[in-house]
């Protein structure tokens, strides 16, 4: 009950934050994020050591900044991503302790904690970066819901065995039923926006991909011995804990900015 309450007040606090920086502007959106990348470079370098996988932080955090440049400026981001693997490919050839094996999971680090995450911001529409936090944060919350109260089949137990499949469905449902309705707000009300059937389904596909996220997050921590990436969140862990289902709905809607 204690950690429960500390969630929750934890994820108040942060609905918050996040609203005022959405008020802000994209800028502001870009910034955080980078700053959040920052800090899933540490949680994920932290736990692959528990494997003694050593990711070479400097190469990381100089692709942090390009990636950021990249967003910041509207350039492509893919650019960020060629560059980065030429860089730590030729830091795994020129430097001698830099093992091959650390490289490949360096890239994994970069892509996963990084690109992924910054694709949120690359359409530097306000509209589907909050879409991306309700289709993430609704799936999550309801399938919690919805699987303590109606939970009878595990999901994938070898994972995570608190997870069911009445949950994911349940969730999947909601989220994507609420998502639709906050398009359709926003295309009667302020914009014009195209909400076809591909576009639909692309947002159930969203609520599915974060639900994987957060499975993958939890295979990771598995693998790597931990039980949460940091302690910084109080009740929640770290950042990698809180956005393990955006880095997975960040590329999705990034495809529904094409299909709007």
């Amino acid at each position: 009950m204690k950690d429960l309450h500390k969630r929750v007040i934890t994820g108040i606090v942060g609905i918050i934050a996040l609203i005022f920086i959405m008020y802000l502007g994209i800028n502001a959106i870009k910034v955080f994020l980078f700053v959040a990348t920052l800090e899933a470079i540490r949680e994920i370098y932290n736990a692959f050591m528990n494997k003694g996988i050593k990711l070479f932080l400097p190469v990381l955090f100089l692709g942090a900044i390009l990636t950021f440049v990249c967003s910041l400026l509207n350039s492509k981001i893919e650019y960020s991503l060629i560059a980065f693997f030429i860089i730590n490919a030729i830091c795994s050839i020129v430097i001698e302790s830099y093992e091959l094996e650390n490289s490949i999971y360096t890239f994994f680090a970069y892509f996963y904690t990084v690109f992924l995450l910054n694709l949120l911001a690359v359409s530097n529409e306000l509209i589907l970066i909050i879409a991306a936090f309700v289709v993430a944060f609704c799936t999550d919350t309801f399938a919690y819901f919805v699987g303590s109260t109606f939970g009878k089949h595990k999901l994938i137990e070898r994972v995570s065995p608190n997870k069911s499949v009445e949950g994911a469905i349940g969730g999947t449902v909601i989220a994507s039923i609420v998502t639709v309705i906050y398009f359709y707000y926003i295309g009667k009300n302020y914009i014009d926006i195209n909400l076809s059937f591909p576009a639909v389904v692309i947002i159930i596909l969203a609520s599915v991909a974060g639900q994987f996220g957060d499975l993958f997050a939890s295979k990771l921590k598995r693998y790597t011995g931990i039980k949460d990436y940091a302690n910084i969140l109080p009740g929640h862990g770290g950042v990698l804990d809180r956005f393990d289902s955006i880095i997975f709905v960040s590329p999705v809607i990034y495809v529904l900015f094409h299909v709007l």
